[in-house]
């Protein structure tokens, strides 16, 4: 069988928290060569590496001084913020603090994309798309004035997008483990491994046992004492269909796998 390690390959995030922001603090020294008010790539790269550098030092504050309930609130706040519709006309109105022709364009370009986030219009028009797990979480979670709201709410639909194609692609792995082995071992590995992927603030959403419960599972099977019939019912709800992005506001893999039915070994505290 796969370690949990091996797993995180498929995971859609990074095995480490920081890797998005080393990478991007690296693009940002490289930058930094450009000639001074350039409008290239390597320019726009540089502002968004700085920005999400920026970001990264509020969140480190932020999560060390909270305690996990605590940043499971916060979060959840904060996602509230981003799905609430009332604000909209407010943040259409956003305007970041700054003369940067580039970080203007960017915000406008947000601003779109969250109205409209359908037909032809909305293929390749988040300006945050292919942007990695850990950057689009330092944008939608971020509490200072780097970011407008419609950027962060477009970080957000980025962020679920990302999920939801590692949903489908785990879910039919999982559909072919059950078939080939009776078991949904690796599946189990692959969410521990998303799980241990995510940042503070994204672990602080799911349950205090989420890994525990997941181990159990695979401890079972692995002992040989699991069965297909076992697991009929928990497999039923990853046939239903993906949530919608309003849904998202807590995170999907949980959502995904943590309704299971009331069989061993759950009921040491599932």
């Amino acid at each position: 069988m796969l370690s949990i390690n091996s797993y995180a390959v498929n995971s859609w995030g990074s095995t480490s928290s920081l890797a998005g922001v080393t990478a991007a603090s690296a693009i940002e020294g490289s930058g930094k060569t450009a000639a001074t008010g350039s409008t290239d790539s390597s320019a726009s790269i540089s502002n968004l590496a700085r920005q999400l550098s920026e970001a990264a030092e509020r969140a480190a504050v932020r999560d060390a001084s909270m305690m996990p309930a605590q940043l499971a609130a916060t979060g959840k706040s904060l996602r509230d913020t981003l799905l609430d519709q009332a604000g909209k006309v407010g943040a259409n109105a956003e305007v970041p603090n700054t003369d940067d022709p580039e970080l203007l364009a960017r915000a406008i370009q947000a601003t779109e994309f969250v109205n409209v986030r359908g037909g032809a219009a909305f293929v390749g028009k988040n300006p945050f798309a292919g942007l990695s797990r850990e950057q689009l979480v330092l944008i939608m979670y971020d509490e200072g004035d780097a970011f407008t709201t419609n950027e962060r709410r477009a970080a957000m639909y980025e962020y679920n997008h990302q999920a939801s194609l590692w949903s489908q692609r785990v879910c039919a792995q999982g559909q072919a483990e059950m078939a080939s082995t009776g078991t949904y071992v690796n599946f189990f590995k692959a969410c521990i491994a998303e799980y241990q992927a995510g940042s503070p603030i994204e672990q602080a959403s799911y349950p205090p046992n989420y890994v525990a419960a997941r181990q159990r599972w695979i401890d079972y099977w692995e002992s040989g004492q699991g069965s297909g019939d076992m697991a009929r019912d928990f497999f039923e709800v990853m046939l239903r269909p993906l949530p919608t992005p309003k849904k998202y506001s807590e995170n999907l893999s949980w959502g995904l796998t943590s309704r299971l039915s009331s069989g061993s070994p759950e009921r040491a505290g599932y």
